[in-house]
């Protein structure tokens, strides 16, 4: 991606702003991922996807170009391994209708999910998202698992897109042989320095003396209108189909 996540999330033009975006992705996460029904989805896609670009422009777009390349090999697999009616074999592979079914759909509600997420962190810093889960009077070490999470996402997304980066202008993915296995490579390095990152990370809090509580900056939420909107048209999409 061009620039840092931290300077896309603070250039970030959002229409909704504070804590009220915290519960906003959240609220549309639950209603999205717990439903299978596919126009849910679609609105739900869409409208984060609207309200991302909207904040960000392509930043959205080149986001999900990270998470999708480690989906599609699952939704492969649902498909090759769920029996039923054959549609095509490949040797010893055989696709079923059923798992191209349930592959299309798990895949869809997983891109949904991922537009709703993406939206919140492209434009919330940590400390904003602090600022929310102290809001909702959550104890101090599930306030403190999920800013780390949070945070980890992030430099793991700025971590694949330096290495993704590299691997191109090396020809990593000029053929599809080298395609899966600069893939699998990129795969290795970022568990390796995630590892590495973390233990580096958790001795500058003990250097530091962390007491195990983050300070929490006051924000001001706005964009209750564009919140109840998209609220009120997953709802109706979810009970009107």
């Amino acid at each position: 991606m061009h620039g840092t996540l931290e300077r896309i999330q603070v250039d970030a033009t959002p229409l909704v702003n504070g804590p009220l975006r915290v519960y906003f992705v959240f609220s549309a996460l639950v209603v999205t991922a717990l439903t299978t029904d596919l126009a849910t989805h679609l609105a739900a896609m869409a409208a984060f996807a609207l309200l991302s670009i909207h904040a960000v422009g392509r930043a959205y777009v080149r986001l999900l170009r990270y998470p999708l390349p480690f989906l599609l090999p699952s939704l492969l697999l649902i498909a090759i391994t769920l029996p039923g009616e054959p549609v095509a074999e490949f040797w010893v592979l055989t696709i079923s209708a059923r798992g191209i079914d349930v592959a299309a759909a798990t895949g869809v509600r997983a891109v949904a999910s991922l537009s709703v997420l993406s939206f919140l962190v492209l434009t919330t810093t940590a400390p904003q998202l602090v600022a929310a889960l102290d809001g909702l009077r959550l104890p101090a070490p599930i306030v403190e698992l999920l800013l780390l999470v949070y945070r980890g996402i992030q430099v793991l997304i700025e971590q694949s897109a330096r290495l993704t980066t590299a691997a191109r202008l090396r020809g990593g993915f000029t053929s599809r042989r080298s395609l899966f296995r600069t893939t699998k490579l990129i795969g290795a390095s970022l568990l390796v320095s995630s590892i590495d990152r973390a233990e580096a990370f958790g001795t500058a809090m003990e250097a530091r003396n962390y007491a195990g509580e983050m300070p929490v900056p006051g924000y001001e939420s706005d964009g209750h209108a564009v919140v109840g909107a998209v609220l009120c048209l997953l709802v109706a999409v979810r009970w009107l189909t």
